[in-house]
């Protein structure tokens, strides 16, 4: 009997190496681990959707059933909710091709594992990309990053940040659009660049503003030049995450996680099954493998789909139980908050989640990524419930949350007539012993969408 493998036209994925594949899963949200799982049922005929199985039982575990590597009958128990039966066609024309469902974190990562194996630059690199904005841009300096993670060589760090900014898309990782228009600059062979990246670097607002005469005289160019220099700054990207978000300002979240409070005022933390099949190894083919005829091909074939397709089970489980636990932690450090909204979250660290899970930071890093929970208090990012410590003159640590929410309240108290300056903001904070920088209240008080003070009169 010839076994042959099916027409679908297997699209690039993460998925390449067992190595990757597990950190695949474990990065995938909750919308993109099923579209995932969609396609590995497409593309190993191996693994099969069990419409008989359910999630009914809410005193399972779920996590999901632990899957012994020997077990070539695994079943994961997701949810009864198995999606109906694509054609091949349907498959090929549908189903969200790798760009479409991997973020641009996940894409810098993809490109940060083929570069370097090396732990120290691996570990530099997650955390670096784990840090960036909405945007695409990091807000943290090489000292920072060096300080956090506690390594001395910081030209490892300043070499990793330049590797990243040159990355597809050019530019990721770079502080502002300024910096990000000048890395794209520099690997753009024309010969009106230099032009460019001064203009960039300096004259910005004239040529924003078409004083093209003026340009002309300050940089001893002609007016014609400069409107080359401008063609070439227009065909730049000055946000590296634009194509790697969603389109739309109004953009549906699917929690992966759920945090729910019983009437006896007691927490459980659940993973989200919705719309996630449940998995088993087909046993037409397990049969087939005892088949005296087989050939040693077919037979082969058979092994390598049914070791994928175990594996492909037992990483689902790791990210659910990974999941969990991570939550649970919060929970138990966050529970003031989860308890009253407006009090503020307690300091804490991928570091501290790491130690307590005794998991390596890397994984704590790639679990949390675009991962959300719903909770009673609402909906939030995991990453939210992680900030900096600030150093709190002797009261201990307080954390970058509640140094946001006291600062909008000096914001909406403060005389509209006189509004307070970034260094009132400062000595407001040291008369309690909380010493932060300027350029701290500065970076603060935008990612707040407050204006300056002199444009809040």
């Amino acid at each position: 009997m010839r076994i042959t493998a099916t027409k679908v036209q297997v699209q690039k994925t993460i998925f390449s190496t067992s190595l990757e594949k597990s950190i695949a899963v474990l990065l995938l949200p909750h919308v993109e681990l099923t579209a995932a799982i969609e396609q590995e049922l497409q593309s190993n005929p191996l693994l099969e959707a069990d419409p008989e199985k359910n999630e009914s039982d809410n005193s399972q575990d779920n996590t999901g059933p632990q899957i012994e590597p020997d077990r070539m009958n695994a079943v994961i128990n997701l949810s009864p909710n198995a999606p109906g039966s694509v054609s091949e066609e349907d498959h090929e024309s549908d189903l969200p091709s790798a760009e479409s469902i991997v973020s641009l974190e996940d894409y810098l990562l993809q490109q940060l594992y083929w570069e370097t194996t090396d732990p120290l630059r691996i570990k530099t690199g997650e955390f670096i990309i784990g840090n960036l904005d909405k945007d695409g841009f990091l807000h943290l300096t090489c000292e920072e990053v060096s300080n956090t993670l506690g390594i001395s060589d910081i030209s490892t760090i300043r070499e990793v940040l330049n590797s990243i900014q040159n990355f597809d898309p050019v530019g990721s990782a770079t502080k502002d659009f300024k910096e990000c228009l000048v890395v794209q600059l520099k690997t753009r062979p024309s010969p009106f660049r230099d032009l460019a990246i001064r203009i960039v670097e300096h004259f910005l607002n004239d040529l924003g503003e078409k004083r093209y005469e003026v340009l002309s005289k300050k940089l001893s160019v002609s007016v014609e030049d400069l409107h080359e220099a401008e063609a070439l700054i227009s065909s730049l990207e000055p946000r590296p995450a634009r194509n790697y978000r969603p389109p739309s300002p109004t953009v549906y979240v699917e929690p992966d996680l759920y945090l729910r409070k019983n009437e006896e005022g007691e927490y459980a933390v659940e993973t989200n099954k919705s719309g996630l099949p449940t998995l088993k190894i087909s046993q037409t083919y397990r049969k087939l493998l005892n088949q005296p005829n087989l050939s040693k091909e077919d037979r082969n074939f058979i092994k390598e789909k049914i070791t994928h397709a175990v594996n492909f089970i037992k990483n689902i489980n790791l990210r659910g139980e990974t999941l969990t636990a991570v939550a649970g932690y919060i929970l138990d450090r966050q529970k003031e908050f989860f308890d009253d909204e407006t009090a503020a979250l307690s300091p804490m660290k991928l570091k501290d989640v790491a130690e307590h899970l005794e998991r390596c930071e890397s994984t704590i890093s790639r679990a949390i990524s675009n991962k959300y929970i719903d909770t009673p208090q609402g909906l939030f990012p995991l990453k939210f419930f992680f900030s900096n410590n600030i150093s709190q003159q002797n009261q201990g640590n307080i954390s970058a949350h509640r140094i946001k929410q006291e600062l909008v309240e000096l914001i909406e108290e403060e005389n509209k007539q006189a509004p307070l300056s970034d260094l009132d903001i400062q000595t407001h904070f040291r008369s309690k012993g909380v010493h932060l920088a300027r350029r701290t209240i500065t970076k603060y008080r935008q990612t707040l969408h407050i204006p300056a003070s002199h444009l809040r009169k």
